[in-house]
């Protein structure tokens, strides 16, 4: 029993570091069931303890997510293409991550000319379930951020439900709302870039539209300083009056 605690707490701290998903599926060979669930459950604890509500925002790690997908409702078979993400400290980045998700549907060709990905380009790309196992432990040591970022977490929990039986329950802030409260009106994330004149040479894919958020994220941190919030307690104080 020593000896499989001591396996189980090497496992977990490589994948919460974010091991390449070839040594992930050599350590922990073809049977995942109680793998998966288990560093699942680890990394969802660990979230919960690394961040205070009272932490100043320059100082808590916020990871800055987007998903390219089929459509919008994953409960009716929409799948994600694609799923970037960037840790960012203080509004610079620490850290990146980028990778395509193999489909088990053909990609509608209106989605493949908005996106630019093709069914030839994800022939080699990870299926979904694999895909998780890098993007999770990626994501989970901070804020989650996003445009519309309902859109994100809805495909994220439906697929961690249906390979995983696992629950998201991590916290996460819109940066739609976030315009608002600084004074801005934009319903679309196209609205914020033109706001604050933000280049997206690579709109609609997930890394272009990451590197475009880190830019307005930083801006938006700024302005949030200026208004006195400075703590993540009072940027959700101050949203949830709004």
């Amino acid at each position: 029993m020593h000896e499989r605690h001591r396996f189980w707490q090497r496992a977990l701290r490589l994948l919460s570091l974010g091991i390449p998903r070839e040594a992930s599926s050599a350590l922990f060979g073809n049977d995942h069931s109680l793998q998966q669930e288990m560093w699942l459950r680890s990394l969802q604890k660990e979230k919960q303890h690394i961040i205070n509500w009272h932490d100043r925002l320059t100082d808590i790690p916020f990871v800055i997510i987007d998903m390219e997908t089929t459509g919008f409702s994953p409960e009716q078979g929409d799948e994600i293409l694609a799923m970037a993400a960037v840790k960012t400290v203080g509004g610079a980045v620490t850290d990146m991550y980028m990778t395509l998700v193999k489909p088990e549907k053909p990609i509608p060709q209106h989605i493949s000319a908005l996106t630019g990905i093709e069914a030839k380009d994800v022939v080699f790309a990870p299926p979904l379930a694999e895909a998780l196992r890098t993007f999770v432990p990626f994501i989970a040591t901070g804020v989650l951020v996003g445009y519309h970022i309902g859109h994100d977490l809805a495909f994220l929990r439906h697929a961690l439900w249906r390979h995983y039986r696992q629950k998201w329950s991590g916290r996460f802030l819109d940066l739609q709302p976030m315009m608002t409260l600084i004074g801005h009106s934009c319903p679309t994330f196209d609205d914020a870039l033109a706001c604050y004149g933000i280049r997206c040479p690579r709109r609609h894919t997930a890394d272009g539209d990451v590197e475009a958020m880190v830019k307005l994220w930083a801006i938006l941190l700024g302005e949030l300083h200026e208004l006195g919030i400075e703590t993540l307690h009072d940027l959700y104080a101050a949203l949830s009056r709004h």
